[in-house]
Formats: structure tokens, sequence, C-alpha cells
């Protein structure tokens, strides 16, 4: 008997233990989750994920995609009752713009965001600025008349270029080039009516490489026929230009061109000659020519490294 009472005490007191376990721990999660929970439900989530209403502060907080212990939080002073996101990152209340929560300075009756254009009356504004969380102004731009340099252009680089009616821009930079005729062909070569450019993303090589965004005045505009062969080489007339060599433009002219074969980002074949990053390899044979693994590359005579 006295074996089965201390059984039951034991149990009792081991269910106690349990339980009081149990309550801390409850306390533990309610504890972190008032102090540590910054963000409670979205503003609107139809329009943005990044945009909420504090766990327990009556007031506005931007978190991108509500991971605010990873990608940040910041506390707006929208007002509460008016603030409403109109794109993931922006919001209004009834006197401010907001942008990644924070007020910016602009003018709030002639605000708008429209096709990755942002301006008000009186500027155009760039968001990838010095500051992460302010608005740019980009020099000397026409808020009347800036728009996408061409629409009709299919893939992601419609929308770096725009223009006004006095300039050309490239990722919201004023650059050299006439906006009636200005033209990307590819991700290295644009033309204009008088001139073939440079386009320059990065500058360097391995961890030296910096992102300059660079449109540079090259050459001459040449006479013939403009023909992209891939995202680097363009064919005009009789002469194929490039823009990612070190000396960042090469042509090479021809009496005529009779083939031209594309091989991929880095080479090309005209007439019978292999051109790797701008340089001719009239020397490899292009019938054989093989690339293998680790920047060798082998024809019917020789084995090649980059």
């Amino acid at each position: 008997m006295v074996s089965f009472t201390n059984s039951i005490f034991r149990i009792y007191t081991s269910m106690k233990v349990l339980y009081i376990i149990l309550a801390l721990i409850i306390l533990a999660i309610l504890a972190i989750r008032y102090f540590l929970f910054k963000i409670g439900k979205p503003v609107n989530l139809k329009v943005s994920n990044s945009y909420f209403h504090h766990y327990r502060k009556k007031l506005i907080v931007y978190s991108p995609m509500g991971n605010w212990f990873e990608l940040g939080y910041f506390e707006s002073v929208a007002d509460v009752t008016t603030f409403e996101p109109v794109s993931e990152d922006f919001g209004k209340d009834k006197n401010s713009v907001f942008w990644k929560g924070k007020k910016q300075l602009v003018d709030y009756d002639t605000f708008e965001v429209d096709d990755f254009i942002i301006k008000d009356k009186d500027h155009v504004y760039n968001l990838n600025g010095q500051k992460f969380d302010e608005l740019e102004i980009i020099d000397n731009a026409d808020p009347k008349t800036y728009q996408l340099l061409n629409s009709s252009i299919e893939n992601y680089q419609r929308n770096n270029w725009f223009k006004d009616a006095n300039a050309v821009y490239y990722k919201n930079k004023k650059i050299e080039g006439d906006p009636e005729t200005f033209k990307p062909l590819n991700d290295a070569i644009a033309v204009d009516a008088n001139f073939i450019y440079a386009i320059i993303t990065y500058r360097g090589e391995g961890n030296e490489m910096l992102e300059v965004n660079q449109v540079i005045q090259k050459h001459k505009r040449i006479d013939g026929e403009i023909k992209p062969i891939n995202e680097t080489y363009v064919q005009i007339g009789n002469s194929v230009v490039s823009a990612f060599t070190k000396s960042e433009f090469e042509l090479h002219t021809f009496d005529s061109i009779a083939t031209v074969k594309n091989i991929d980002y880095w080479k090309i074949i005209v007439n019978n000659i292999l051109i790797n990053k701008g340089v001719q390899y009239p020397e490899i044979d292009v019938e054989s020519f093989e690339d293998l693994d680790h920047n060798f590359s082998k024809d019917k005579d020789s084995i090649y490294f980059d």
C-alpha cells in the first residue's frame, strides 16, 4: 500500500513539474511574441506584402516581405488611419508619399509611378541612388517628356532605357546619344544615326570587378545593314563590333562577310575565323574546334587555354 501511494505521489509530482515547465514555455513564447514581434496584419496584402500594422503600437511598419529579422524593419511616421500602399514599396497617407516606409520629399499632388518611371511635376526620380531608402533626383531630366526609350524592346533591357526631349538615359543616367534615333542592339552595342556606342556594365575582373553602367561613344556609324549576332556581337555591313574586351571596343572589318556562326556569349565564327572576346584567332581550325572544361579548348592540331 505504501509503495502504491509513493508511486501515485511520484506521478503527481512529475505531472506538476511538467505543467510548470509547459507554463514557463508558454509564458516565454508570449513574452518573445510581445517584445520581439514587430509586425502585425498587412495593411493591404493585395497591393504589398511589405507594409504592416505594428503588432502592438499604433503605427505603420515597412518590412520587406514581412521578414523583418533578415531583411530589415522601419517604423514609419505615416498617418495610420489614412495610409495605403500603392505598390510593393510605395505608399501614401493624406499628406505624404512614402518609399520603403520613409517619407519622401516629392510633390504629393502630382507624384506618380508608371512603367518604371517615377516622377512629379518638377522631377524624375531614381530608385538606385546613394541612399537605399531615399529617392534621388535625376539631374536635368524633363518630367513632361520622360518615357521608355522603346516600349517594343522585348527583354528586361526595355526597363533600362529611357529618353526625354533632350537626352537618352541608361539606368536613369544621362548619356550621349540622339533620343530620336538611339537604339540598343544587344547587351554590348548601341547605335544612333551618327555613332556606335559601347555599353559597359562592368569593369575589372574577379574581386576587383565593379558595376559602372556606362554607355560610351566609340566610333562613327558604319554604313550597312545592322544584324545583331548574339548578346555581345553585332554585324554592321562588312564589319563586326563588340565591346566587352579589355579595350572595351573592337571593330573587325572584312572585304565581305559570307558566313557568320554564333557559338556562345563570347565566341563567334566569321568567314571561318574564330573571334573570342573580341580577338581574332585565324590559326584555329574552326571545323574541328571544340570547347572543353575549365577554359580549355582544342582543334585537330592543338590544345588551347582561355
